[in-house]
């Protein structure tokens, strides 16, 4: 029986069910971001604290740089030394040495698990370079036949579902609360969004001093689940 290829919009948003699921091997659920010292400390502990704290980061911190370094791989995903530059560039951001790690492990898994599709770049482009999550992210989503848009709120939301997946473990909340945050953080995230879509790189930076000492706290943390 010969199989009906199908239509590259239909194949592309299976693509991206499979990009964005939990099931998806990036290691992603031994990463909280520093979440794992915020619950310790204190500052997050019911729906209410979490919202708070991930939306933040989407307005002020790392996962709002990320949104815009991403912007930039999805813009640049052919053109293998630009992608190379903005690797660097990415990688110099990090905040920490848990922050470094967090996206670079993260995304070079993520770029060998989608090496599955026709859609990411040959072993020899990639040798020499460190690959951040962002950077992997934009990069496959452009090859895969993913609008900007989509590709944006694609990362954001695999951002804050796998900080939300930490803290149902963590605090601990339940899976409705989880669900209940999820729902409450689609506004904040469709305006990081609509956000990023003005910003280039110049507007890299953050002001969640909060959550980078957080990350580095979590190095010296006595007992912990998460890597970061």
């Amino acid at each position: 029986m010969t199989e009906t290829p199908l239509p590259e919009a239909g194949a592309a948003f299976l693509r991206l069910l499979s990009w964005v699921s939990p099931a998806f091997p990036t290691g992603g659920y031994a990463y909280s971001h520093g979440l794992e010292w915020a619950v310790e400390s204190g500052d997050v502990m019911d729906v209410a604290t979490l919202c708070d704290w991930i939306g933040c980061l989407l307005e002020h911190g790392a996962p709002g740089s990320d949104l815009i370094i991403l912007q930039e791989a999805w813009s640049a995903a052919h053109d293998m030394p630009r992608l190379r530059d903005l690797a660097e560039f990415a990688c110099a951001c990090a905040s920490s040495r848990e922050r470094y790690d967090e996206t670079v492990y993260q995304g070079e898994a993520f770029l060998k698990a989608a090496s599955v599709w026709p859609v990411t770049p040959d072993p020899s482009e990639l040798r020499g370079t460190r690959w951040p999550l962002p950077v992997t992210q934009g990069l496959v989503f452009r090859r895969g036949g993913l609008a900007l848009e989509q590709a944006l709120l694609s990362g954001g939301y695999a951002t804050i579902a796998a900080l939300v997946s930490a803290a149902v473990r963590l605090v601990p909340l339940g899976q409705t609360d989880g669900l209940h945050a999820l729902a409450k953080l689609e506004p904040r995230l469709s305006r990081a969004v609509s956000v990023t879509e003005h910003r280039t790189l110049d507007d890299v930076g953050g002001a969640c001093f909060r959550s980078d000492l957080a990350a580095m706290h979590h190095e010296t943390q006595t007992t912990r689940l998460f890597r970061t």
